[in-house]
């Protein structure tokens, strides 16, 4: 016989939560038994009713606190011990060889902490679950995980949603229920074979609960993260996902959406580099370790960094995959747009005949177009610099190569490279940043003399005169070259513009508050919100000269406000600094979204202008047109550049993106090696706890000691992986990229795993859960609302099953949540949804469930 589970298993505390439980459950009990009751049976009934009611409660609350599947129900005791089997395979089988069905048996009462319960007849309930909803599967238990029960309906018909049934028998289970099948009917008599009565669990009675239970966690979460001030001293949450993206992309403003698993901002290349950082750390911290307990606490130094950057690497291959889908298609859409028009270009006669076909053609080039700038934008990756430098090097060898035989064939490569960077590299991208902008053009204009040196040169190789000045214009090319890539790099943001946006409207809206009401309780809110402004702006690092004056300004007119507002007793004043930094702080947020230190993204957004509005209406010229087609051959070629770029990163980071399983030499791989090295009973950080709890035990000193060696080992290997991807990265700030960190012990579930992956992943409950705050910072007091009262700083809500009518493949609240929990406000980025919510019974008609 298999081990089966103690009475006093990890699931005895079900009794905590089936009051929250029994309060869900209100007025839905479903019972069904015989009719035919006489007045002598009344308290007889009472009691079994009452026994049913608390087998159903219990069964609930054991599925609602699992820590592994959230709504996953015990397996059916099948030898009758009142205790349900240990799991041993993915479903409820297995235990008994050759057995009945094992999605059918006895209540396992002693598992569910419940007194033996039996009819009049003593004998004891029985109980039937959903085969979806038993076991250990892989496959994922949420809300929409279908049910396979029927009950009380005829033969043949679809499940009616029933995820478990208990049974009192008053004697035998009725011949009809004891078929082996999972249809279930109520006895309708008093007949010995007709008078089963039976308890259903409905899959949203199931499913509320434990949709109750995340929201409640997430909620619970999102205040101890904002409250963490050792690792988040601006006390703030992070931004919600909002509908408009369906990658659970956080976005900078919006207050409602999604559960988010990354936060705007972070640089790729730098949060590599920050990776290496940590694990080298770990590493020095692992190797100077000279006990088992240092050692073990080195071992946790190491999972909790490897467990982050495996977060980051898949993070990375996700973008990467995507940019290069939507690099590929924008390839595709512009190459074919080219041909299209091509013919029409090819004279004048040509072009006042087909010029009107020009617009339509193009128009069909935008969306691709579009979708590409946004995956460039979610991955932060600069193309452009990467590029740069890649041709850069490649002239430097060519320079070498004419500098020591100087001949035809030499300076007619050295012509070929300069004229390449001239036209494709240089010539054909734009940035708004002055300072960048004059060094792209010295650039290009260093690229024009060597084409025209090179060419001289070529043409009399043995002219000494002529292969120096080539050779000695194309060393200033390359000069010029780097000098823009130190630029470009120097000049990147460490915090988005959209953050600071976001404190300079919190500044403004607490401005208002307080003119309204000039009271020592608004002085100390505006005080409180300029504070928190010049915390950002403080933040800001750049080596841009535009945002660094601009910064400048602001914090000095930040410093005047900070003081108005402390003293408290001169409106005007505070209202004339404070308007001050509020028009400073845009004048920062400008400069900063100004900043073009993405050079191709700048571009790409400059094309999308020139082609829609090549797409409005027909080119005036011949020259004009063909300026349309120039910029599409231009961004076709971007395309392929950035396609082949990012298939490098994604190989690098988890995998090739046509490939099926993870690269062994990915720097993702090497941290899933590495944390399992360390994770499980068989890991370092369980085989050093087993030493040290046995200092005397040489064999677990010598376990302890080969795991560990294993887990340097693979440190070391992730390490080199990650360094190989850090060189061939190049970004600025990105979308979609930085992880979200979570701080607080209730967070656990949305943090990266150290192991194996949270039940919130591998349940994929992401699909069902929603936020908004009140704020992003936490205040004193929210604004939020429920049922028309409260002030909650977070309103957290799972959508539940789609209910009738809803297709959630359109991403609109309609389709997911009911009534003014779906407002259309709600919709898209959310920066401005209404503050109030509604929370009533589940229903046919509305099944989110809240927590605030």
């Amino acid at each position: 016989m298999k081990q089966r589970l103690p009475a006093t298993s990890k699931q005895s505390g079900v009794a905590l939560v089936l009051f929250l439980v029994a309060l869900i459950l209100a007025g839905s009990y479903a019972f069904y038994r015989s009719s035919n009751v006489g007045a002598g049976r009344i308290a007889q009934d009472a009691r079994l009713t009452t026994a049913l009611a608390r087998a159903k409660e219990a069964l609930i609350a054991y599925a609602v606190i699992d820590d592994k599947r959230p709504g996953r129900m015990p397996c059916p005791d099948i030898i009758g011990d009142g205790v349900s089997p240990i799991l041993t395979r993915d479903d409820c089988n297995g235990w008994v060889s050759g057995g009945p069905n094992v999605y059918s048996g006895w209540l396992p009462w002693k598992t569910l902490d419940l007194a033996e319960h039996a009819d009049e007849y003593g004998t004891g309930f029985r109980y039937a679950v959903s085969r979806f909803f038993g076991g250990d599967r892989a496959t994922p238990l949420n809300s929409d995980t279908a049910t396979s029960l029927r009950f009380g309906v005829p033969a043949g018909t679809a499940s009616n949603d029933i995820v478990a049934v208990v049974i009192a028998t008053k004697g035998a289970l009725d011949t009809r229920n004891a078929d082996g099948d999972e249809y279930y009917f109520p006895g309708t008599s008093q007949s010995s074979d007709d008078n089963d009565v039976i308890i259903a669990i409905t899959r949203q009675e199931l499913m509320g609960a434990v949709e109750k239970r995340i929201a409640n966690e997430l909620r619970t979460c999102l205040e101890q993260h904002a409250a963490n001030t050792a690792d988040n001293p601006g006390q703030t949450y992070p931004w919600p996902a909002p509908l408009s993206n369906n990658i659970f992309k956080g976005a900078a403003n919006s207050l409602f959406g999604m559960v988010p698993a990354t936060q705007p901002g972070g640089s790729p290349e730098e949060l590599v580099k920050q990776a290496i950082s940590d694990l080298g750390n770990a590493k020095t911290a692992l190797e100077s370790a000279s006990t088992a307990t240092a050692q073990l606490a080195a071992v946790q130094q190491v999972q909790q960094a490897a467990a982050y950057i495996r977060t980051l690497f898949d993070r990375l291959y996700i973008v990467s995959a995507d940019l290069v889908a939507k690099a590929d298609a924008a390839s595709s859409a512009f190459n074919s747009v080219s041909a299209t028009i091509a013919p029409v270009l090819t004279n004048s006669a040509a072009f006042k005949t087909g010029s009107s076909l020009i617009p339509t053609a193009i128009a069909g080039a935008l969306p691709a177009l579009g979708e590409l700038r946004e995956s460039l934008a979610n991955s932060g990756f600069d193309i452009f610099l990467h590029e740069l430098e890649t041709q850069n090097s490649f002239l430097n060898s060519l320079i070498a190569a004419a500098a020591a035989n100087p001949s035809a064939k030499s300076f007619g490569a050295l012509q070929t490279q300069a004229n390449l960077l001239k036209r494709e590299t240089l010539g054909t991208v734009y940035t708004p940043n002055p300072e960048l902008a004059n060094l792209l053009s010295v650039a290009l204009d260093a690229a024009t003399t060597v084409v025209s040196a090179a060419k001289s040169a070529k043409a009399s190789p043995g002219d000494a005169t002529l292969a120096n000045l080539a050779v000695n214009y194309a060393a200033n090319l390359s000069t010029a070259n780097q000098a823009l890539a130190q630029t470009i790099k120097a000049s990147r943001l460490t915090v988005a513009p959209d953050e600071v946006a976001y404190f300079d409207d919190v500044a403004n809206s607490a401005l208002a508050a307080f003119l309204a009401n000039p009271a020592v309780e608004t002085a100390s809110a505006l005080r409180t919100a300029l504070e928190s402004a010049n915390s950002m702006a403080t933040s800001v690092t750049t080596g841009s000269v535009t945002v660094l004056a601009a910064r400048a300004s602001a914090l000095g007119a930040l410093q005047t406000s900070i003081a108005a507002a402390t003293a408290g007793d001169n409106v005007s004043l505070i209202q004339s600094a404070s308007a001050a930094v509020i028009a400073k702080l845009k004048t920062l947020v400008a400069a900063m979204k100004s900043n073009g230190d993405n050079i191709l993204l700048e571009t790409l957004q400059l094309n999308a202008a020139q082609l829609q509005t090549g797409a409005q209406a027909t080119p005036a010229t011949l020259s004009a047109g063909k300026g349309l087609r120039a910029t599409l051959n231009a961004a076709k070629a971007w395309a392929d550049i950035a396609s082949a770029y990012a298939e490098d990163i994604a190989q690098k980071s988890r995998k090739g993106t046509g490939a099926t399983g993870d690269s062994d030499t990915s720097a993702y791989t090497a941290a899933r090696q590495l944390l399992a090295s360390i994770d499980g009973s068989t890991g370092s950080a369980a085989k050093l706890d087993a030493y040290i709890n046995a200092p005397a035990d040489t064999a677990k000193q010598s376990d302890a000691l080969a795991a560990l060696v294993e887990t340097q080992s693979l440190l070391s290997k992730t390490i080199s992986a990650t360094n190989q991807l850090d060189t061939l990265l190049e970004s600025g700030l990105a979308q979609a990229v930085l992880p979200t960190r979570w701080y607080g012990k209730a967070c656990t579930p949305w943090a990266p795993p150290t192991g194996s992956d949270t039940w919130w992943v591998s349940n994929a409950w992401a699909n069902f859960f929603f936020y908004q705050l009140s704020e992003r910072v936490r205040s004193t007091t929210g604004k939020l609302t429920v049922n028309g009262s409260g002030t909650y700083h977070v309103v957290a809500l799972s959508a539940g099953r789609a209910l009738s009518g809803q297709n959630r493949a359109t991403r609109t609240t309609t389709n997911f949540l009911e009534g003014i929990n779906a407002d259309t406000s709600r919709d898209g980025d959310a920066q401005t949804p209404i503050t109030g919510f509604a929370n009533t019974p589940l229903s046919s008609t509305f099944n989110d469930r809240l927590a605030y």
